[in-house]
């Protein structure tokens, strides 16, 4: 078993959440589900992967004595922090070969995968694929009902093949019996149970997909519904701060929904019975269902399903309280059975019994572009994004909606002006690259600059750098000779630079200036993690500058006093000790060295880790 197998049997994806948090959990989960993680190379004791984020991310994972090891080149694991990065390779080692998670989430996603070469494959495989073969009928059979007694999904999928042999469909009351049971919650599920609850919940759902795969789409259908319903009951009686709910409504509607598609539901009865479902449920897996299920339903099934919310629908009060549950659910059922019809009067219609949102209009100006009434969706798109402003992140499908309008009329320079609109109104990395998406004839680059360098007060503005090697040195806006990094610059009380000046350092930073990022943080100040970034990338060319801001994030990682990141403070002075010593300047660590021990003495732990380095404050030299 490789270093990588290893990880994986000692990971699961509680404890990955656990060392990470909530938050960069569900951060470095969607980076492994957008493919964000390079190959994993395995090395004797650790394994290395490039995570694409703002900049790449190198993660290093290892499996020592004490546990599982990482670490990460991002600023937010300067402090040991299992960062979003770590979490994202963490989970493609963990989910690698998986088809599902415990959490039901799709696992198919092969970022980050490793490949396995045959020599990686299971050596006896083979072996005992030619031992089963060949036994007896009766062994082989006695093998596979005393597997049975232990699986009871391997039990349930046989006897339902045998059941059709005769001619005879799954038991569905012994089906809902075992679904009441898997959605029990006894007196109350708590946080900590949560997770086991949802994973048992999660295989019974499987249990019933297998019942599609024998062909008992019907079934699948009815017994999805009930689950839904045993779902709903269970927000109730549980500690559900994670969304395991949400997970498992979302899994129901989808397994319904195929199951609709492969079987041959009567229209008009699956109309009444999705329409009470989204009317009485409170999770989201069945909302606006009408349009997802419009195919399904056809015309009939449309006119069932109006006719059975329409009751509901007379009785809302349009000044009455939009998000109270009964009236948000009466709504949204009838948008989804206008964007079912693909008639965008009637969507308007719908949307117009409430106060039309902004939001909304992007899906009004859509609904009209598929219709081919054009000149009605780019006057919505326009409503939308007007209401909204151009730097509402909600802009985007209105934006993107009205560009393409525009280019399909030859307005290809509004089309643009949309985007530069928006990075004026909110300036992002992300809106910058955008802008490039667009077009990329334009300098983006010295328009944002010159746009931020406002923002900042900057006037006049330095001069753009080209990154040719016949670009002049005087042509470099270096700052002025008093213009340093502040001592304290990664100190908690160090005061927040403006975010146009962040900004700027990491436009300036994925167009590879660096020399012009680092001027920009001079003379602007930038975020602490901007400033670790700007460190290791001015580590091989000016260590010294380096040295000035590791040594300001050792000191606040120590000030913090929280004694399980020392280590990682240790690990950032040996960090200074070897650029000092490969700088000349060995008396820059010894100095450091000697504050530390000296300031914060009566630290215990921080000592000790100090002592496992060898490093004495009387050292005249660093080793």
């Amino acid at each position: 078993m490789d270093i990588a197998d290893e990880l994986g049997e000692a990971l699961d994806e509680h404890l990955i959440e656990d060392l990470a948090g909530s938050a960069a959990f569900f951060r470095g989960l969607a980076y492994f589900r957008d493919g964000r993680v390079g190959p994993v190379a395995s090395h004797s004791d650790r394994v290395r992967a490039t995570v694409r984020g703002t900049l790449p991310y190198v993660v290093e994972l290892r499996l020592g004595d004490d546990g599982v090891g990482w670490s990460c080149s991002c600023p937010a694991a300067e402090d040991g922090s299992f960062c979003k990065h770590c979490t994202a390779v963490a989970l493609s080692l963990v989910r690698a070969g998986d088809a599902l998670g415990a959490s039901g989430t799709d696992r198919s996603n092969t970022a980050g995968r490793r490949s396995r070469s045959s020599a990686d494959a299971d050596p006896d495989a083979e072996l005992l694929a030619e031992f089963v073969r060949g036994l007896e009928t009766g062994r082989l059979a006695d093998a596979v009902l005393e597997q049975c007694g232990r699986d009871w999904r391997l039990r349930e999928r046989l006897l339902t093949e045998a059941r059709a042999m005769h001619g005879v469909g799954p038991d569905l009351r012994e089906w809902r019996r075992r679904i009441r049971s898997a959605f029990s919650t006894g007196d109350f599920v708590s946080y900590y149970e949560a997770a086991d609850w949802a994973a048992g919940v999660n295989d019974m759902i499987e249990a019933v997909a297998d019942l599609g795969k024998a062909g008992h789409h019907d079934a699948v259908a009815e017994l999805a519904e009930y689950a839904h319903q045993r779902a709903d009951r269970a927000m109730e009686r549980m500690d559900d701060s994670d969304g395991w709910l949400s997970g498992i409504s979302d899994q129901l509607s989808e397994l319904h929904l195929q199951a609709c598609r492969a079987g041959r539901p009567d229209p008009i009865a699956l109309a009444k019975r999705l329409a009470k479902l989204e009317l009485t449920s409170e999770l989201d897996g069945f909302r606006r269902c009408a349009a997802a299920y419009a195919e399904i339903l056809g015309t009939d099934g449309l006119a069932a399903f109006r006719r059975a919310i329409e009751p509901e629908w007379r009785k809302l009060d349009p000044s009455g309280d939009e998000w109270a549950h009964g009236a948000f659910s009466v709504r949204q059922a009838m948008i989804g059975w206008a964007l079912g019809t693909a008639d965008p009067d009637a969507l308007v219609e719908a949307h117009r019994r409430d106060r039309i949102h902004p939001i909304d209009m992007a899906e009004i100006a859509a609904a009209f572009e598929r219709a081919g009434r054009d000149d009605e969706a780019i006057k919505w798109a326009r409503r939308g994004l007007s209401g909204l402003g151009h730097g509402s992140w909600q802009a985007g499908e209105a934006r993107d909606l009205l560009a393409r309008k525009l280019r399909e009329g030859g307005q290809n320079g509004a089309a643009v002006d949309l985007y530069w609109k928006a990075f004026e109104a909110s300036p992002s990395l992300g809106a910058y690259r955008e802008l490039h998406q667009q077009s990329s004839d334009s300098d983006w680059l010295d328009r944002c600059r010159q746009h931020l360098l406002t923002r900042l007060g900057a006037t006049p503005s330095p001069p753009p750098i080209e990154p040719t090697a016949s670009a002049s040195a005087d042509a470099r806006p270096s700052p002025s000779p008093t213009a340093l990094v502040p001592a304290d610059v990664m100190s908690d009380a160090a005061p927040a630079s403006p975010a146009a000046a962040a900004i700027l350092t990491e436009i300036l930073l994925y167009e590879g200036r660096v020399e012009e990022a680092w001027a920009a943080a001079l003379a602007f100040g930038t975020s602490r993690p901007m400033w670790m970034t700007l460190a290791r990338q001015r580590e091989a060319d000016d260590p010294g500058d380096s040295i000035v801001i590791y040594e300001s994030q050792v000191l606040a990682i120590i000030n913090r006093k929280k004694p399980n990141q020392y280590k990682v403070a240790v690990k950032l002075m040996d960090r200074i000790r070897r650029l000092a010593t490969e700088a000349g300047e060995p008396q820059r660590f010894d100095a450091l060295l000697k504050r530390v021990r000296t300031e914060h003495k009566a630290k215990r732990r921080l000592k000790a880790e100090l002592d496992k380095m060898g490093w004495h404050a009387a050292a005249a030299v660093s080793p």
